[in-house]
């Protein structure tokens, strides 16, 4: 890699889209090169990979890693960009991060509309202005203590952490319609926990089914659970649900289309800081990735990435 230390460098994960990255590897790299960039390409070969291939990147000096697939890929991504922190330095610029939605779950790249499709992705990727995007830095527990990770689309604490647990057993070749299909199976069997949550010094004491923690829009193979929430403004849209059975089996239709909110049984917040204790201790997930489990500290990094 260190021959193009400066310029692109693509990473895609060959699992995602059920092997089309695979297929179409050389028409990604080849349509960066006909928009004026010069793209070395490295496929994963085990999980994490994409965060080793991202930190080395940032080491580099590269100007740009983009990922290729689908919102794991991009999780990978962005720790290997941040594992050495933000920069402590004004000489230091992070690489851009740059998106080719080509998994089953695409979600993050919705909130940018960044189109379906090879081609349409890449043409949007080199043409689109350049914008700061915040990140979300989660500490929670883990197996071997406390596990710290960074986010960039939306975490969660209870029903949806258990659905995202139950929707990576389910076979890939359900396509997005794996977290559907989980959130059927899991919310019959759900239970509400007690919570301790302070949000921006605020606090709340009682039930909890979810707690939504958002930087961007979209989750779960495009539901619109947090209609509102800007990437770039420097807060979490944050949602404590204690909703029933019920109310979830109600809302699901109204979620695709963000029509949920307001919600009686849905307290809205805009914060930087988010604790939260659950008995019994809650799952915990951030960009579809199941983490650990509460307590959990969330905190946001302004503009942290562009």
């Amino acid at each position: 890699m260190g021959d193009d230390a400066g310029g692109t460098l693509v990473i895609g994960n060959p699992q995602a889209g059920r092997g089309r990255v695979v297929r179409r590897w050389d028409e990604v790299l080849g349509r960066l090169r006909d928009a004026g960039l010069d793209p070395q390409g490295r496929l994963t070969e085990h999980p994490g990979h994409a965060t080793e291939l991202a930190r080395k990147a940032r080491s580099e000096g590269r100007e740009l890693v983009v990922a290729v697939g689908g919102d794991g890929t991009v999780h990978e991504v962005v720790n290997g960009l941040l594992a050495d922190g933000a920069p402590t330095s004004p000489d230091e610029v992070l690489p851009a991060l740059g998106l080719v939605p080509a998994g089953s779950g695409c979600d993050y790249a919705r909130t940018f509309a960044v189109p379906s499709g090879i081609a349409a992705s890449v043409a949007h990727l080199v043409s689109a202005g350049m914008r700061s995007v915040d990140v979300g830095k989660l500490r929670c527990q883990g197996d071997a203590g406390e596990h710290v990770r960074h986010f960039v689309n939306v975490a969660e604490v209870g029903i949806g952490a258990e659905v995202a647990t139950r929707a990576a057993r389910l076979p890939r070749s359900l396509g997005a319609g794996r977290y559907a299909f989980a959130f059927a199976l899991t919310l019959a069997g759900q239970r509400t926990v007690t919570a301790e949550a302070e949000i921006d010094g605020d606090r709340y004491q009682g039930p909890l089914t979810n707690l939504v923690v958002a930087l961007g829009q979209y989750y779960g193979g495009g539901m619109r659970v947090a209609p509102r929430a800007d990437p770039s403004d420097g807060r979490f849209d944050v949602q404590v649900q204690f909703g029933t059975k019920a109310d979830y089996a109600l809302a699901m239709p109204k979620v695709f289309r963000g029509t949920h909110l307001p919600h009686p049984r849905v307290s809205e917040e805009r914060a930087e800081t988010i604790d939260v204790r659950c008995d019994p201790a809650a799952r915990v997930e951030a960009d579809g990735e199941v983490l650990g489990t509460t307590p959990a500290h969330f905190s946001i990094l302004p503009e942290a990435l562009r």
